[in-house]
C-alpha cells in the first residue's frame, strides 16, 4: 500500500518504520518548517465501535499528558490529533537521528562508565515522568535512541500505557518479555518502580552484552523474570566495581519495595558509582535478592500467565507456627534423651551420634554463550546433554558497503543456567544454506560462570572457552 502524501497538515516524505501500534513517517510540518517523526496509531485487534471510541479517547488523553513532559532525555511530542479526511490518529515527535540501544548493544557490551552514564540519564528522565503521573511500561533498548552526541532519548511515552490496556483486554501482553517487570509478567498492577526494573534490565544488557532474562520460549522468559535472579553483571565483566552490581541488582529486585523508590535515587547511586564513592542510598542490611542465587529452573519450563507470585522467603511467624516449632524442639529433645539412655556406659560422651544438618542445595552454574556470524538471518540452537535449551533467531546489520560487496556482522548472546557437574554442550548455527555444529564437554562448579565464544569462520564453527568466573 503506497504511503499517503499528507496526513493532517503534515507532508509525508517517506516511511521510517512499522511497529505494533502503526507506521512511523518522516514528515514536514509546513507551518513551522521542521521535520518530524509522524506516528500513526491504530488498534491492533478489531474492536466494537464503542470500545474503539474509548480506545481513541484514551489515546488522545494519554498522548496529551506525555506531550506535557519536558526533559532532555525524553523525546519531545510536538502534536497530537486526528486526520480529518481519514480519521487516523497521529502523534508527531521530534525527528531523531542516531542509533537505538538495541543496535548499539548488538555489537557487544558498552564500556561500563558509558553504560552507567546513559543509565543515569534515563533514570532522571523516568523520575521526571513518574513525578507527573506518567509510567512508560515498555522501557527496552529499542525504545531508547542514542544521538550522535551520546545523549539518550526515551521514545514512545504516552503509547505504552494505552497499548498495555488494549492488549491485556485481548488476552495478550505488550512489549518485550525480557524487559518486563515481575508484576507485569504476572499481570499485576504496576507503578513507577516497574520502569525502574526495566531500566535495570537495559543497563544489564549494556554492561554484559547479554539479556538478564532470556530463554527459548516466552513462558520460560516470563518465568525467569518473575522468579529467577540473573548472575551479577561482574560475573561477565570482572573489571566492574562492586557498587555497579549493587545498583543493577537492586533495580532488578523481584519485589517493588526492594527496588529504588524513584529514578532520582537510582541516578544518585549511579553518580556515586561512577565517582568511586560509597553509594549514598546503599541498604543497611542485605535484602533477600542479595543472597545466594536460587535453584536453576529449566529453560523450557512453562508458567501460567496468571500464576501467583513466588512467596517471600521470610514470612512472619504467628502463634500456630510458634507452637509447631516448640513441638518439634520438644520431640528432638526427647529423641536425644532416648539415644543417651541407650548408649553403653563405656561409650565416651564425645562419641555420641552426631546430628547432621541437611546440605544446602548447590548454587546453579551459568554458561554465557556469545556468537559472531555474517548471516543476514538464521538460527542459533544449543543442546545441553542432548536436551534442547535454546533456539534463537539470528540477525545482522551491514557494516561495509562496496560496489558489489556487502559485509555483514551479527552478534548474539545468551545466558544459560546449568546444574553443577560435567555436561555435553552442542552448538548449532544455521544460515544461508549452511548448518554448522560443534560439540564439547566441560565441568561446571557450583556458582561458576563460564564463557563460551562461538564464531562462524567461513564454513567452520569455532568454539573457544573464555576465563571462568568463580563465585
Amino acid at each position: 500500500m503506497p504511503n499517503p502524501e499528507t496526513l493532517a497538515r503534515y507532508q509525508i516524505q517517506g516511511e521510517i518504520g512499522r511497529g505494533m501500534m502503526g507506521v512511523v513517517y518522516r514528515a514536514l510540518d509546513p507551518a513551522l518548517g521542521r521535520i518530524v517523526a509522524l506516528k500513526t496509531v491504530q488498534t491492533v485487534f478489531p474492536l466494537p465501535e464503542e470500545q474503539k471510541k474509548a480506545f481513541e479517547e484514551r489515546f488522545l488523553s494519554e498522548a496529551r499528558v506525555a506531550a506535557g513532559l519536558s526533559h532532555p532525555a525524553i523525546v519531545v511530542v510536538h502534536d497530537v490529533g486526528r486526520d480529518a479526511e481519514t480519521g487516523a490518529l497521529f502523534i508527531a515527535f521530534e525527528y531523531l537521528q542516531g542509533q537505538t540501544l538495541s543496535e548499539l548493544a548488538a555489537t557487544g557490551p558498552l564500556e561500563w562508565r558509558e553504560a552507567l552514564r546513559i543509565g543515569g540519564r534515563l533514570a532522571e528522565a523516568l523520575h521526571h515522568a513518574h513525578a507527573r503521573g506518567v509510567i512508560h511500561r515498555d522501557i527496552k533498548p529499542g525504545n531508547v535512541m542514542v544521538l550522535p552526541s551520546g545523549d539518550p532519548k526515551i521514545m514512545d511515552f504516552g503509547i505504552a500505557k494505552l497499548a498495555t490496556s488494549q492488549l491485556t483486554a485481548a488476552g495478550e501482553f505488550f512489549g518485550t518479555p525480557s524487559y518486563m517487570s515481575p508484576e507485569q509478567a504476572l499481570g499485576e498492577a504496576v507503578d513507577g518502580r516497574s520502569d525502574i526494573f526495566s531500566l535495570g534490565s537495559v543497563i544489564y544488557l549494556m554492561l554484559t552484552g547479554a539479556k538478564a532474562f532470556d530463554a527459548s520460549t516466552v513462558p520460560a522468559v516470563l518465568n525467569r523474570v518473575a522468579r529467577h535472579d540473573p548472575p551479577p553483571p561482574s560475573q561477565f565483566a570482572r573489571e566492574l566495581p562492586a557498587a555497579v552490581d549493587q545498583v543493577v541488582m537492586r533495580a532488578l529486585a523481584k519485589r517493588p519495595s526492594d527496588r529504588y523508590a524513584d529514578g532520582r535515587t537510582m541516578a544518585e547511586d549511579i553518580e556515586d558509582a561512577l565517582a568511586g564513592r560509597p553509594l549514598r542510598h546503599r541498604l543497611t542490611s542485605p535484602p533477600e535478592w542479595a543472597g545466594p542465587p536460587t535453584a536453576p529452573l529449566s529453560l523450557d519450563e512453562d508458567v501460567p500467565r496468571n500464576a501467583p507470585a513466588a512467596p517471600p522467603a521470610a514470612v512472619p511467624w504467628g502463634r500456630r507456627e510458634a507452637i509447631v516449632l516448640a513441638g518439634l524442639v520438644l520431640a528432638a529433645a526427647l529423641a536425644l534423651l532416648t539415644i543417651s539412655s541407650r548408649r553403653p556406659a563405656s561409650s565416651p560422651v564425645g562419641e555420641a551420634a552426631a546430628v547432621t544438618a541437611p546440605s544446602p542445595a548447590p548454587s546453579p552454574s551459568h554458561l554465557v554463550l556469545t556468537l559472531e556470524h555474517p548471516f543476514k538471518s538464521g538460527t542459533l540452537k544449543v543442546w545441553v546433554d542432548e536436551k534442547s535449551v535454546l533456539a534463537q533467531a539470528l540477525e545482522s546489520r551491514v557494516t561495509k558497503k562496496l560496489l558489489v560487496f556487502r559485509s555483514r556482522r551479527g552478534s548474539e548472546a545468551a545466558v544459560l543456567d546449568l546444574a553443577a557437574g560435567t555436561h555435553s554442550v552442542r552448538v548449532q548455527v544455521q544460515g544461508e544454506g549452511l548448518t554448522l555444529s560443534r560439540r564439547l564437554r566441560a565441568a561446571f562448579r557450583p556458582g561458576e560462570t563460564r564463557r563460551l565464544g562461538a564464531r562462524v569462520d567461513g564454513k567452520e564453527l569455532a568454539l573457544e572457552w573464555g576465563s571462568a568466573a568463580r563465585p
